[in-house]
């Protein structure tokens, strides 16, 4: 292919000038524009500006930058010159210049809308006779652009669709009551994949309203995610956050809320919330065990059994506390933790750091208050009787040793009959 006469100087100029290049007293060598400023120069470069002191400086070679020289190079051009632009392209890229490449790559459509080497650079296709864009391919294709991005129109409705959810959703906690109801009937006739995003944010908000629609709203989608498990491109991420939202209904302190809170986790699946409520059983404190436990004793599978007797455990020797300066001294010295129900007076469950207590496994206990032992072990001891069939009320000590002679051999029969029951065996 032969060369214009003004892309034939182009070539020629190439290697004539550079950027100014600053030599550095610790022998470094740096490329850009100097700017004298008295004591100091400023050095723009290619990434960004550095200043010098002069005494850092050894010597400055003063030269032209390649954005400079590229402006030199694209006067030079006719715009009817293609070969002449394509040339200028192919240098913009062996020195980095990408947007200055894609520039001079379109020019030389401009001036021959035929020319393939610009047209193949830049990521066209002559589909039947007609050259076509990337984005007009993507057109051809169904896709539409939002935010920059290309993607399917379904992706497109998703995401205007999780758009729309954010706005209900708020709105279904306005004072209005009219306007909250509409809002609550909108938010529930949005797709299920578009409301778990926009409704897990708002779960722990201010507005009771806001908090119970959004539960609302992870119920449906949980629902929808159930039904369409072979279908659903991102399960895992849906799954751990069904984990992290089992955490957050159970310490939720509205009665409706949590009933909401609950009955939205278990649209997933009781076989799966069962996993997160049986996590939950044994590391939460207080109130929220209990919670986990009832939950669990409601899903009815044997599997719970071993979680909710190791819960049971903890909570049995938990540490009793009765003031504040007893709180303290747990922490310096050994105290009988031997379960006596008399002595719990403080009002909520204190997580203490206990090392010195060599008697215990774990490094931290909880000391509890008042009636927690006696309401933990009745939640305890009714969600085994429902799963088990025995009556040891909240007995731990009966119920330990049932586990232990019997207990271990019944769940496992009783979970193997459970997975052969979903099998259809």
């Amino acid at each position: 292919m032969k060369l214009t006469l003004n892309a034939l100087l182009l070539s020629l100029i190439a290697g004539l000038a550079a950027a100014d290049t600053v030599h550095t007293t610790d022998g470094r060598r740096l490329e850009g524009k100097v700017k004298d400023l008295g004591d100091e120069i400023q050095l723009e470069g290619k990434y960004g500006s550095t200043r010098l002191r002069k005494a850092q400086v050894s010597k400055i070679e003063y030269g032209k930058t390649t954005a400079e020289i590229y402006a030199e190079k694209a006067a030079l051009l006719k715009a009817d010159d293609a070969r002449g632009h394509w040339a200028l392209a192919q240098w913009c890229k062996e020195q980095g210049l990408s947007g200055e490449f894609r520039l001079e790559a379109q020019a030389a459509i401009a001036a021959d809308t035929d020319y393939e080497p610009a047209r193949l650079a830049l990521g066209h296709q002559k589909i039947d006779g007609q050259w076509r864009t990337p984005d007009q391919i993507r057109e051809g294709n169904g896709e539409v652009k939002r935010n920059g991005t290309w993607m399917t129109a379904d992706e497109a409705d998703r995401l205007d669709q999780e758009d729309l959810a954010r706005k209900l959703v708020r709105e279904a906690g306005a004072r209005n009551p009219e306007v909250a109801a509409a809002a609550l009937e909108n938010l529930l006739k949005i797709r299920q994949d578009s409301l778990l995003a926009p409704c897990s944010r708002v779960v722990t908000d201010s507005n009771r309203a806001v908090r119970l629609a959004a539960w609302k709203g992870i119920g449906r989608t949980f629902d929808w995610t159930r039904r369409s498990l072979g279908y659903v491109r991102d399960l895992q991420a849906r799954f751990d956050k069904m984990g992290e939202l089992t955490g957050l209904a159970l310490r939720e302190k509205d009665d409706e809320v949590r009933a909401a809170a609950v009955a939205a986790t278990r649209e997933f699946g009781d076989q799966y919330a069962h996993m997160w409520y049986a996590k939950r059983v044994v590391e939460e404190d207080g109130e929220p065990k209990i919670r986990a436990a009832n939950v669990l004793g409601e899903m009815g599978s044997a599997e719970a059994v071993p979680y909710l007797m190791a819960a049971f455990y903890t909570v049995y020797i938990e540490i009793r506390v009765t003031n504040a300066q007893q709180v303290q001294d747990i922490s310096n010295s050994f105290i009988d933790f031997i379960a006596d129900p008399e002595r719990r007076v403080i009002t909520q469950p204190l997580r203490i750091e206990t090392p010195k207590l060599s008697v215990q496994r774990a490094k931290t206990t909880v000391a509890v208050p008042e009636g927690f032992h006696r309401t933990a072990g009745g939640a305890f001891g009714a969600a085994l009787a429902r799963l088990t069939g025995e009556k040891y009320s909240d007995d731990f000590e009966s119920w330990n040793k049932w586990y232990q002679t019997n207990g271990k051999s019944w769940v496992k029969e009783k979970v193997a009959a459970e997975r052969d029951a979903k099998a259809g065996k």
